[in-house]
């Protein structure tokens, strides 16, 4: 069997704990890097949609139809009493028409509906499109 010196054994161990500290942070990088866009809030008005007004039916007020068809229901929607004015609540502000293209951001919430018709979210940001323009993705 082999010996090896004190010096040796010193350098031995200096480099096994800087492949320690190596390894340590590798791993502490990916796992910082694992969260995905999903995990993420939609701050941003990159998302197109139509305002449809669906007042007509029972429980339902202005919803949003994305261009891939999906119906989006926003929550805390009721635009006979306004809601406090804090950056949670964008749309507060924020006059709707039938047929109005917006550029929306939004969070997917887990809620009931009377309505009924699509995704219950949380919008996030919203801003109107002018039509014959595209948003700037």
């Amino acid at each position: 069997m082999y010996k090896l010196s004190t010096k040796q054994k010193r350098e031995v161990y200096a480099i096994s704990n800087l492949l320690l500290h190596v390894l340590v942070f590798v791993i502490l990088l990916l796992s910082l890097n694992s969260c995905t866009g999903k995990d993420l809030p939609a701050t941003a008005c990159t998302t197109l949609a139509t305002v449809k007004d669906k007042q007509g039916l029972d429980g339902c007020g202005y919803i949003l139809t994305l261009d891939n068809g999906q119906k989006l229901e926003p929550v805390s929607w009721d635009v006979t009493s306004p809601l406090p004015n804090d950056a949670s609540q964008p749309l507060q502000n924020f006059s709707l028409k039938d047929g109005q293209r917006v550029s929306i951001g939004y969070n997917e919430v887990e809620a009931a509906s009377i309505c009924m018709v699509g995704q219950i979210v949380a919008i996030t940001c919203i801003s109107e499109v002018e039509t014959g323009h595209s948003a700037i993705l």
